[in-house]
């Protein structure tokens, strides 16, 4: 299906801000010092919504930055499932294989008219904004977005002068466990917070951290979360 066939419907019903930590943006730190300044990206950008911190400030670094994604959306006897961001723009839009009809894509959501088993391929830009969090105190610190009845809100860790010391540069690889293949896209959390998105090589770098168990959530399209799977992977150790 090429993508001048598709409908493209971009909404503003959604009632979610969603706030995305990664790593390469804060020099590797998922944890922070009291005093430094952590970087978010925040999705869907341009919507100009108010800032809150319950400690220290946040404050809009950037707005309406553009960024293109290409994914494989995996649909299995549904007529609904989701990109891994909002869709701003469709620059193409493919199926593999199988026709399943004509999609129609509301921010996150990728809606068919009935239910079906196939792969579409899409190309699009989602638009983000880029918050900066400064806290001066070794606290949790919540910050938020809300506009219009739509809100989100993220947990930063600011407590990294309390406890322990950064002592391992960690690269964690996501596998296949039947195959040992090297999995590229799939989501990762470490004790609840988004940690990143694996490369094409599977892997993740997660920066400096500090000695400790972790507890593990791995994600990917067409598999099993880690904690929905029966393989003993939902925690790893940093000695």
């Amino acid at each position: 299906m090429a993508d001048t066939s598709l409908t493209f419907k971009k909404t503003s019903d959604s009632d979610i801000f969603r706030f995305i930590l990664e790593p390469e943006e804060n020099n590797g730190t998922t944890v922070f010092a009291a005093g430094t300044t952590a970087r978010l990206k925040l999705y869907p950008g341009g919507l100009n919504p108010t800032l809150k911190a319950t400690y220290g400030s946040a404050s809009f670094y950037g707005t309406n930055h553009r960024q293109t994604v290409t994914e494989f959306i995996i649909f299995k006897d549904s007529k609904k499932a989701s990109a891994s961001f909002p869709v701003d723009t469709v620059i193409s839009a493919v199926w593999q294989g199988e026709q399943a009809g004509n999609p129609v894509f509301s921010e996150s959501a990728v809606i068919l008219p009935e239910n079906a088993t196939a792969v579409l391929r899409i190309e699009y830009e989602t638009v983000y904004d880029i918050v900066d969090v400064t806290c001066g105190s070794s606290v949790f610190c919540l910050v938020s977005a809300e506009k219009d009845g739509r809100s989100g809100i993220y947990a930063l860790d600011f407590t990294d002068d309390l406890t322990g010391t950064y002592n391992r540069t960690v690269v964690l690889t996501v596998r296949d466990a039947c195959t040992k293949k090297k999995l590229k896209d799939a989501h990762v959390y470490l004790n609840g917070k988004y940690a990143g998105k694996s490369d094409s090589e599977g892997r993740v770098r997660l920066g400096s951290m500090k000695s400790g168990t972790y507890s593990l959530l791995v994600e990917k399209e067409g598999y099993k979360t880690t904690d929905a799977d029966n393989i003993c992977n939902d925690t790893f150790t940093v000695s």
